[in-house]
């Protein structure tokens, strides 16, 4: 299964599935079916989370153009309509 931005975000601040569905006011089991993505979260529940986090909401929402986020030792910012990973090296010309 694929790691959705709410686990990444979870296991990346050492919380546990517990606490982060404290903070929501829900069951571990009912934050698990939102964060695997089975359950959508809400938008009170993405302010909640935003403010537990410190990101924009919007990000959980999928909402936002463009998604900055940190994660270990990597950087990115994500655009949601051009997203690329990889090399920019510029194209060369090959004719002479």
């Amino acid at each position: 299964m694929a790691t959705t931005i709410l686990k990444a975000l979870r296991t990346e601040n050492k919380y546990d599935v517990d606490q982060v569905a404290a903070e929501l006011d829900v069951t571990v089991d009912e934050y698990q079916l939102i964060e695997s993505g089975v359950t959508k979260l809400s938008y009170e529940q993405a302010g909640i989370l935003g403010k537990f986090y410190g990101i924009d909401p919007k990000h959980l929402l999928g909402i936002a153009e463009s998604v900055n986020y940190n994660i270990g030792t990597y950087s990115r910012t994500i655009y949601a309509q051009n997203y690329y990973e990889g090399s920019e090296e510029p194209e060369t010309d090959d004719e002479g």
